[in-house]
C-alpha cells in the first residue's frame, strides 16, 4: 500500500489490520482496567511485545493472534 512496513506501522497503524487490531487493544485495555492510557508508539510496542514483564496471559494471547493473523494474509 506504499506504507513503510514497520513492526510498528503493521501493529499499530496498518489500516489492512484494523479490525484484529481493535479486537486485540480490546483485550489489552480490559487487562489494564480500561483507564484511559497515553502511551508513545514506542511504548505500546514495548508493552505489546512484552518486553516489560507486564502482561498477562490473555495479553499475551490477543497478541499473538494477532501476530497470527497478519502473517496467515
Amino acid at each position: 500500500m506504499g506504507e513503510d512496513e514497520k513492526v510498528e506501522h503493521v501493529m499499530l497503524e496498518c489500516v489492512k489490520y484494523v479490525k484484529d487490531r481493535n479486537e486485540m487493544m480490546q483485550v489489552v485495555m480490559r487487562e489494564l482496567g480500561n483507564a484511559r492510557v497515553e502511551k508513545t508508539g514506542r511504548e505500546w510496542m514495548v508493552l505489546l511485545l512484552e518486553l516489560c514483564g507486564e502482561m498477562s496471559e490473555r495479553m499475551i494471547e490477543a497478541v499473538m493472534k494477532f501476530l497470527e493473523r497478519m502473517w496467515s494474509c
